[in-house]
């Protein structure tokens, strides 16, 4: 029978072969809760996200993988958590909360597709804030600093924990969101940031 770590291992090698990847400083993810957030160039960087932990992570992915029954079956044995693309989804957001409050992982690209553009980040579509703010838990950028090549190796950066706390226990508007998920938005752009200048100085240090 398959396994989560079975198919992190398989993924993880078929991965390291199309698009290697290195992530740096993956450990300041700490055991317990927290929601993973990254940018999103391929289908591939889901594995990004597994790879910073030896928990499991539960990732949040669209509805429409399940109308596959072979991807059905596999999201059903890593728990997936199917959201509809509105956004609108009661039940994926309790399972999500009920995983971070039971000490688990969600992982999630909040820009809520595959970024094709020039854009250093698409806007977000929301989401990753609230469940931080409602679980108490700390949101974890982890960032590919340009769209990732095949058979080329690429860098991944896990930035600082952003700490969302100041918004713990208030009742919160809709505008309150807004600005803990610009929060976010600005540490994701940070630690693209800085991956771009940390990876750039270090090759041209060995030139």
């Amino acid at each position: 029978m398959l396994t989560y770590g079975f198919l992190k291992k398989f993924m993880v090698a078929v991965t390291q072969i199309l698009f290697p990847f290195k992530l740096v400083r993956k450990e300041k993810v700490k055991d317990g809760a927290c929601v993973l957030v990254g940018n999103h160039y391929r289908i591939w960087d889901i594995v990004h996200m597994a790879c910073t932990t030896r928990e499991k992570v539960h990732f949040i992915t669209k509805k429409e993988l399940y109308k596959n029954k072979f991807l059905a079956h596999l999201c059903d044995i890593v728990e997936a958590i199917p959201v509809s693309r509105d956004g609108q989804d009661a039940k994926a957001v309790m399972t999500a909360l009920r995983y971070l409050k039971n000490g688990d992982k969600i992982s999630m690209f909040p820009e809520g597709t595959r970024n094709r553009t020039d854009e250093d980040l698409l806007p977000l579509k929301g989401g990753a804030a609230m469940f931080a703010i409602k679980a108490k838990a700390p949101v974890y950028p982890v960032m590919c600093p340009h769209k990732t090549r095949l058979f080329r190796r690429t860098k991944i950066l896990v930035g600082d924990p952003i700490d969302l706390s100041a918004f713990y226990d208030r009742r919160l508007t809709a505008e309150d969101y807004e600005e803990a998920e610009e929060i976010i938005r600005e540490k994701m752009l940070e630690t693209k940031r800085t991956a771009i200048e940390m990876f750039t100085k270090k090759k041209k240090k060995r030139q």
